[in-house]
Order: C-alpha cells, then structure tokens, then sequence
C-alpha cells in the first residue's frame, strides 16, 4: 500500500538516449497497457534543451518514485482525493499526455477508474461502477497534478488504486490503498434484572467495519468473557453491535467501562459506568428465602383443602338436604301425638309450650 513504483534506472537512461536517438513521440492509451514511455522524435533545435531538462530531472524523477505514500482514508458517503503528481514545464503539450486510474483486482484484470489522453478525458472504457463519481481537474494538468477525486464513497470501493502518467518528460506510477470508515453511533446503554444478577447491555450502530469491543472492571481487568459481543451488517454494509456483561447479585456495587475500539476510522469510544445495588434488589437472603417457600407451601396446600372441601360439599348437597328435612319431620312425629279428638283444631306445639288440654 502506498508504495511508488518505478521502472529503474534502466528506463531512467531510455528517456535521456531518447533525447538523441530517437525520433518521436507516440502517447500510449489504455488499450495498450502496460503504460511505457516512448520517445521517438524531437526536433533537432530542441534536442539539446530537451535532453539538459532530462538530465537535470533524472535525479528528481529516481528518488522521488522510490518515496512511499499512505493509505488513504474515506468516509462512508463522503468525497476522497487520491494525489498523483508527476514532472511538467512551462508550456507542456497535452496532446502527449496519458492519465489513466485502475483499481487493481486480484486475479483479474484491472477495473479502468478514469483515462485521459488524446488532450481530453476517455471515459468509453471506464467500469460502470464509477460512472458519473470521478473528476479530474483538466487546469492542475498543465501543472502535473493528475490527482483523481472519487465521490459518493461505498464499501465496494474499498482497494488498491493505481495512476499511470505519461509525458514528454517522462513516466509515472504510484500506487495508493484506499480504505473505506464509517463512525459508530454515541453508546445506548440497557439493564434488566434476573436471579443471575444484572445484565448491562450497550448498542450502538452504523460504524465500519466491525470494531472490537472490551469491558473492564475498576481495577482494569478484563473482563469481556462475562457477557457476550454480536456484531451485524446491515444492507448498507454498516455494522451494529450489542455487547452485554452481568454483574452478581453478590457484588452490591460495581464500577465497570466499556471500551469499542475503531479499527479505520475515529478514536476509541470509552464509557464508564457506575452500579449501585439496595439489599434484597436481588432476591431474599437465603434464610428468608427458605422461610418464605414454607409459608407458600402451607398456603397453597390450605388452598387446595377447602377446594376439595366445597366439590364434595357440591356433589353430596341434594342429598344431604333431604335426610336433614326428613328427621325434622320424624323429630316432631315423636315430640307431638295426634289429638283423639277429630274436631280439635288446636295445633302442635313448638318449643316447650304444653300440649293441648293441660293445665296451665
């Protein structure tokens, strides 16, 4: 990534027994790849200052392609510059200067970004997925700047660019690795209790790629492996994660920090959290728990008694009914006889009153 590439010294003394041998210039397009400096006429009355200007620059032109450049960083739906500098003079022709941007493929063939040449942009050949996204600024041309700007950044987009650039002064290439970073969303935080402890969730979203995530107790240890990390794309490639720890309903408090760590774009994201648990949050004691189940045993078996008590008391109601009626009948047959007078309408006493005919 980032590295320059030069043909050596080998081309480097090609350009300067160009100057007097050979007779012209031809500008290679991108249909005739590799891209190679081809000088073949100069005019004698320019031969000599074109070969000085070679010789002054050939210097220039070794050290500065062995120079390494870094990756480039792009923001998810942002605009990215990618530089590609090369020699130019005052007054320089171009009709004989060839640009062309590939993002290499591993396996196959090139993918073409954007070319120039002929004294114009070439867009016949470039891949349909960076149509209407890049720009070359015709003016900085003259001046060799052949930087290409790339819009509307995706994941896709995500790989190893290279710009080929040819001139009357000679040729260059360099090689640039670009890399795509979206930020992650400020931390959402969660908690929910259970007889296991308590159970801290944070969520957050839209970052790329995926991130790593650490929790750390209060004195610094990891302690990660207590909880559990997913990480999900969505159809836009970002990445939402969920990460969640449980504290023990032995521990009554509890100083924790979360930690998501960036791995392209953006600084570490640090939160730390304080836990404050009140006696019995979590459940009884475990004497009180066991006094507890005792009472709930007790009244659920008292329950079930008088459940049972009122079905039977359902089942055997008509009959009993009937037997109570019939020895209250057989009660008063016994306690009041039949009067022998047939005309007697006095009735049968009740309670302790005296039978009819007694004195009072």
């Amino acid at each position: 990534m980032g590295k320059l590439r030069h043909r050596g010294g080998h081309a480097a003394s090609e350009v300067h027994r160009g100057c007097v041998a050979e007779q012209g210039f031809e500008p290679r397009t991108p249909e005739s790849q590799p891209l190679i400096i081809r000088h073949r006429s100069l005019l004698p009355a320019t031969a000599l200052k074109a070969c000085l200007i070679h010789w002054l620059h050939l210097p220039i032109l070794f050290i500065g392609k062995v120079q390494s450049a870094p990756d480039v960083v792009a923001h998810f739906r942002g605009d990215v510059t990618l530089r590609c500098l090369f020699l130019s003079q005052p007054g320089m022709n171009l009709q004989h200067l060839t640009v062309t941007w590939q993002k290499e493929q591993v396996g196959a063939e090139a993918l073409v970004v954007h070319s120039y040449y002929y004294g114009r942009e070439q867009l016949e050949k470039q891949d349909k997925a960076y149509r209407n996204r890049t720009r070359l600024e015709p003016e900085e041309l003259a001046r060799g700047n052949a930087s290409l700007t790339l819009r509307d950044i995706h994941m896709q987009d995500e790989g190893v660019y290279q710009c080929h650039v040819t001139t009357e002064l000679g040729t260059t290439s360099e090689l640039w690795g670009l890399r795509v970073g979206a930020l992650f969303s400020e931390p959402q935080l969660t908690f929910s209790l259970s007889s296991a402890g308590v159970t801290l969730t944070v969520h957050t979203w839209g970052g790329y790629p995926e991130a790593t995530v650490r929790w750390l107790d209060e004195a610094g240890r990891d302690v990660t492996a207590e909880g559990a990390t997913e990480q999900q794309v969505d159809e836009q490639g970002l990445c939402h994660v969920t990460s969640w720890v449980t504290v023990p309903p032995v521990t009554h408090s509890a100083r924790l920090t979360f930690v998501l760590t960036p791995r392209v774009l953006g600084a570490p994201i640090t939160r730390a959290l304080s836990l404050q648990l009140s006696p019995g949050l979590l459940g009884p004691p475990a004497s009180c728990l066991g006094v507890r189940l005792a009472v709930i045993s007790a009244t659920c078996l008292f329950i079930v008694l008088l459940a049972v008590a009122f079905l039977y008391h359902l089942h055997q109601g008509p009959a009993g009914s009937h037997s109570w009626r019939k020895a209250e009948e057989e009660e008063e047959r016994i306690s009041c006889p039949i009067s022998a007078s047939p005309n007697s309408e006095q009735a049968c006493p009740t309670g302790h009153e005296q039978p009819a005919g007694a004195e009072p």
